[in-house]
């Protein structure tokens, strides 16, 4: 499942990268690349924990119902 990310600068340097419809599923980086992988490792990480305790998974499109 690919959900929308956003990403936005740090003001002590670097960036922070979310996937807003994953609660508390961010990372962060020095760069953007390296806030992005991060942000894979922790939304893989997140997606098995909630598939393991069997939790539904968020609307891909993050839209609230």
């Amino acid at each position: 499942m690919d959900y929308p990310i956003v990403t936005y600068p740090c003001e002590e340097g670097g960036y922070v990268a979310e996937i807003p419809s994953l609660k508390g599923c961010l990372a962060q980086g020095e760069t953007l690349e390296e806030a992005l992988n991060q942000l894979r490792i922790v939304r893989d990480l997140w997606l098995e924990t909630a598939e393991k305790y069997g939790q539904k998974l968020p609307d891909v499109t993050g839209s609230k119902k």
